[in-house]
């Protein structure tokens, strides 16, 4: 879908019911760099609980203009399930050549600025978290092409489609909100969105999919293949819940709540219907193309974020063709919970921000 014209009275320009776009304001951005310098005044990385509580008060002091967006969003009072933010700062230079993978330092990155800036804006949705399963609980993800992963269902894929998927679409306690921001982007590589707000569901689809008729395993990145670093080494223990979670996956809905604001749990490369059952697994294949074909594709730009509602969109991202070296496409991910309390019980302790 193109853009369209439409600027609404809050200043967001609409591009489909899932999308809509904020142009970050001089202004606005002006007080984001001003409290993220203060921040890392404190800190040399965004790696760390005390980090994480820093950051959430501090981004109380970014502007009432910003907050009330924030607030808006949560809510479920903008007309869209993602929102472009467009116009965070990144500086080509300072922040070097992109990563080569995803197992990158976490101290005094030349990115640290940028990392801050993200983390802050992010804030303003809920509390940061990390999966202890999935890069040892690292809140700010690396979205980069990895060769030997271009075939995989994976973030650094590139010669797959990425398919429609919830981010831990298999968990319980799947994040309520993303923020992706973009570094660099010179592929073109398209990321694609569809919000359920798009798609008319019938009675008879609407009675299958909002019925624990379908399992969703774990995805490759919890695996303890996908997180052997030089940094760090995963006791085996950690991975326990995920193998219990892929040997015997709990039935789950496709659909569930409000019938006129639905939740949506979809992961197209690990979800299927239970075995025998026809007509949940034709009920789940008609809500897939459907999002194909409600789709909105958004090329992102360096200075590009989006917040995803993780819980009423999907994303994915098309076939592109990396150009493997120092600028690379260069994304940076983060998962928000609403109520982090509600994930004590899959985290080591209170104050601990990464689920198992």
């Amino acid at each position: 879908m193109n853009l369209v014209e439409g600027i609404d009275p809050s200043g967001l320009r609409a591009v489909s019911k899932s999308l809509a776009i904020y142009e970050l304001r001089d202004d606005e951005l002006a007080v984001l760099a001003d409290v993220a310098r203060e921040l890392l005044a404190h800190h040399d990385s965004v790696e760390s609980t005390s980090f994480a509580h820093d950051c959430a008060l501090a981004a109380q002091e970014l502007p009432r203009s910003l907050r009330a967006l924030a607030h808006r969003f949560r809510q479920l009072e903008l007309p869209c399930s993602v929102l472009l933010l467009r116009g965070m700062p990144v500086d080509d230079t300072r922040i070097g050549p992109s990563p080569s993978h995803w197992d990158a330092p976490w101290r005094n990155p030349p990115s640290l600025l940028e990392e801050a800036m993200q983390c802050l804006m992010t804030s303003l949705l809920g509390d940061m978290f990390g999966w202890r399963t999935q890069e040892n609980g690292r809140f700010l993800r690396h979205i980069v092409p990895i060769e030997k992963d271009r075939a995989e269902q994976l973030g650094g894929g590139s010669s797959v489609t990425l398919v429609w998927h919830n981010e831990e679409a298999f968990h319980d306690y799947r994040a309520d909100f993303l923020s992706i921001l973009c570094y660099r982007n010179d592929e073109r590589a398209q990321t694609i969105f569809c919000g359920i707000d798009e798609i008319e569901i019938p009675d008879d689809m609407w009675r299958v999919l909002s019925a624990p008729r379908f399992t969703i395993l774990p995805d490759k990145s919890h695996l303890p293949e996908q997180n052997v670093s030089e940094h760090w080494r995963l006791d085996d223990h950690v991975f326990e819940h995920i193998r219990r979670m892929h040997d015997n996956p709990e039935p789950v809905p496709a659909l569930s709540g409000l019938r006129a604001k639905p939740w949506l749990r979809v992961d197209e490369a690990f979800m299927s219907a239970l075995p025998g059952d026809a007509e949940a697994r034709q009920a789940l294949r008609w809500l897939i193309d459907a999002c194909y074909a409600n789709r909105t594709s958004v090329v992102m730009q360096p200075g590009d974020m989006v917040w995803i509602d993780n819980k009423r969109s999907v994303h994915g991202r098309t076939v592109y063709q990396p150009n493997y070296g120092p600028r690379q496409r260069w994304l940076r991910r983060v998962n928000v919970h609403n109520n982090l309390r509600e994930t004590l019980p899959f985290r080591q302790a209170p104050a601990m921000r990464e689920i198992l």
